[in-house]
């Protein structure tokens, strides 16, 4: 899909990588979980799985052949959303963008994050900054499944070629080219987009000046 700025009308953000930095928040969380199970804690080969995948897809993951799966997952319904939202960080520079960006374009999230997203956008006093929310809890298909990304289209009334999807995984990547939508890989050089965003900046001047 070949972006036409001139054309886009709303901006879709994934959460995790995007507008925040949870790395340390989910270590925390699946951590606490495993350590209840005596099982060894996350090595950062699980790290990339953990920041794209839902939470039962995670944990189904981690305890594969375990006889405690059902438990993990009891365990992990039985944690509030806010578990460990404490350590999560905003990306630089996102609350200035997304101020500026929401003057002139619908907004949106789609992300594989569940009950959580609601409480960790109003801790971070970014919920307000979002036109429609679209979670792992809304779908019946995940991501890479383009299902969040229509669904939002349907709700903003928009044809795919008029929103930029950004996202940094090839889970993003794969959900946006299903969906027919351009590509904005943030801070990922190597996947493959219709624009690379060094930062959130970057964002606002091929808004403005094109790409």
């Amino acid at each position: 899909m070949t972006m036409d700025a001139g054309r886009i009308r709303g901006i879709i953000y994934d959460c995790d990588g995007v507008l925040v930095d949870s790395v340390e928040s989910n270590r925390a969380y699946y951590n606490h979980i495993l350590t209840r199970f005596d099982l060894p804690v996350l090595d950062e080969s699980w790290m990339s799985l953990v920041l794209t995948g839902t939470g039962r897809g995670v944990l189904e993951a981690l305890f594969e052949g375990s006889p405690f799966i059902g438990d993990a997952l009891e365990l992990q319904r039985q944690l509030p959303p806010e578990a460990f939202l404490d350590l999560v960080k905003p990306e630089p520079q996102i609350y200035e963008v997304l101020r500026r960006v929401k003057m002139r374009y619908r907004t949106a999230v789609a992300t594989n994050r569940g009950k959580s997203l609601v409480p960790l956008l109003e801790m971070l006093k970014m919920k307000d900054l979002f036109d429609v929310l679209v979670t792992s809890n809304d779908v019946t298909r995940h991501k890479p499944d383009p299902q969040c990304v229509l669904i939002i289209l349907e709700r903003l009334g928009f044809e795919p070629g008029e929103v930029l999807y950004v996202g940094d995984s090839d889970v993003d990547r794969e959900t946006a080219a299903r969906a027919g939508t351009p590509f904005a890989a943030y801070r990922n050089e190597v996947l493959k987009a219709d624009l690379h965003l060094p930062d959130h900046a970057h964002l606002l001047k091929v808004l403005i000046s094109g790409p």
